[in-house]
């Protein structure tokens, strides 16, 4: 028999805060305490954030997989992940690997999502960040006893936005898987299967970077699975700078690292004005298996389309 199994990397020291809106939420999808398997990572193993996070864990029934301590880089979080998903994992499993800031949002009960992926035979799942801001934008301390959603209410494209700069390649960064067989392992940043990876069965026969238009706020909104990104707090900037100045930062982490802290106005927001927000509309209230498969055809008709410009151009 299949399991769900959670998998993520706290790091103690930035984000302890989001630790028990995190654990409420997957709780709240089904995930047992049992099949919840937590890296915490620090510098110091007898820091006051360290023995917080320890005791959060165990008021849900949690024992941590593991006590990291050493410098943060998104090489060795991710190795360590791999290994932990080899490690507790059947073939058969689904596994969700999510940051503590990684909110999955599935179009309906994940069980019964999940059956139709299998029904599908489907093994690689990916959905799109909707960033979660404050109402003015501002980067606020996380409050314990009030619900996350109504402290970010707003749902908003940052990450495209600031992106836009940069050269090809960029919106596979955008998009995240959130939830795979135990038998695909997750590449580096948990945007894909590990590169090479055999027998990989994406939703949308492809990696959802490739999807045409999917760098576009209006196509990201309306796709009904999402990774709701609660990054943009007070810890953003202090987190950034210290994970910049770790030795073996990613080149691609480092361009968008200085990008999100030269966006940062001196008020310390994102600032809204520049940023498209996110309105449900009509298209939300289709069924959802409706919503895939006007997905898998707009992005056929997109290809078709632009395969006739071309034959009128020749």
């Amino acid at each position: 028999m299949s399991e769900i199994r959670l998998i993520t990397c706290v790091g103690v020291e930035h984000d302890l805060a989001l630790l028990p809106h995190f654990l409420e939420y997957y709780k709240g999808l089904g995930i047992s305490a049992e099949n919840t398997h937590a890296v915490l990572q620090a510098t110091d193993e007898n820091s006051e954030q360290m023995k917080k996070a320890v005791l959060l864990l165990d008021e849900y029934g949690i024992k941590p997989q593991e006590m990291w301590i050493a410098p943060y880089t998104s090489n060795s979080m991710w190795e360590k992940r791999r290994e932990i998903q080899k490690q507790v994992a059947t073939d058969n499993d689904w596994v969700i690997s999510a940051d503590v800031d990684e909110f999955h949002e599935f179009p309906v009960n994940l069980k019964a999502f999940l059956a139709y992926c299998d029904k599908k035979q489907l093994n690689c799942i990916q959905g799109v960040f909707i960033d979660r801001l404050a109402a003015k934008g501002e980067l606020t301390p996380i409050e314990q006893g009030r619900s996350i959603w109504d402290q970010y209410p707003i749902q908003a494209d940052v990450m495209c936005t600031i992106r836009q700069h940069e050269g090809g390649g960029w919106a596979a960064g955008t998009v995240n898987v959130m939830a795979c067989k135990g038998s695909v392992l997750p590449s580096l940043g948990g945007h894909g299967a590990l590169p090479g990876a055999a027998g990989v069965n994406y939703l949308f026969d492809k990696h959802l970077g490739k999807l045409r238009g999917i760098g576009k706020s209006q196509i990201r909104f309306a796709l009904p699975l999402r990774v709701h990104h609660f990054k943009w707090t007070d810890r953003l900037s202090n987190s950034l700078k210290q994970r910049l100045s770790t030795p073996g930062v990613s080149e691609r982490g480092k361009m968008y690292g200085e990008a999100l802290l030269n966006h940062i106005d001196d008020q310390g927001r994102i600032q809204l004005d520049q940023m498209p927000v996110r309105k449900a509309g009509v298209f939300d209230r289709l069924p959802w298996k409706y919503q895939l498969k006007i997905f898998a055809m707009y992005d056929l008709g997109v290809r078709i389309l632009n395969k006739l410009k071309r034959m009128v151009k020749q």
